[in-house]
């Protein structure tokens, strides 16, 4: 199902905890919250937005280091009170140069890591590539 801005009462809920995660990996890169306004430009920019509880504005992930979370997907969980952000990171996520907030992300299985490979080729076949050829079976 394609997320909907309506899906969220901002009414009730003027902001809501939102979950960024790696679209590629599953890593968990940082919690930030939304509002609205956030919301509306994450969708339009294709950048993910939060609304910064201590300078009470809106403030874009990367706008001043460059490391952009592009957005791939958003969901809503069961009560549509918290997001889940699929992005794709353009560098280190948090301010620390850490590739994640939670500091230490544990690396990914083989059958992950080959799952993503595959699912890669897929999706951007390479003439040379295997796998893209068997899709092209």
């Amino acid at each position: 199902m394609k997320f909907q801005l309506n899906q969220i009462d901002f009414t009730t809920c003027p902001m809501v905890p939102a979950v960024v995660q790696d679209a590629s990996s599953g890593t968990v890169l940082m919690l930030g919250y939304m509002n609205r306004q956030a919301l509306e430009k994450t969708l339009e920019t294709g950048k993910v937005t939060f609304f910064s509880r201590s300078r009470r504005q809106l403030w874009t992930k990367g706008e001043t280091s460059g490391n952009f979370l592009y957005l791939e997907e958003i969901h809503s969980d069961c009560d549509n009170d918290a997001l889940l952000v699929l992005a794709r990171p353009a560098g280190p996520t948090c301010h620390t140069g850490e590739t994640s907030c939670f500091g230490f992300v544990r690396p990914r299985d083989m059958v992950s890591e080959l799952e993503s490979v595959i699912r890669e080729r897929k999706n951007s076949p390479q003439r040379d590539s295997y796998c893209s050829r068997l899709f092209g079976a």
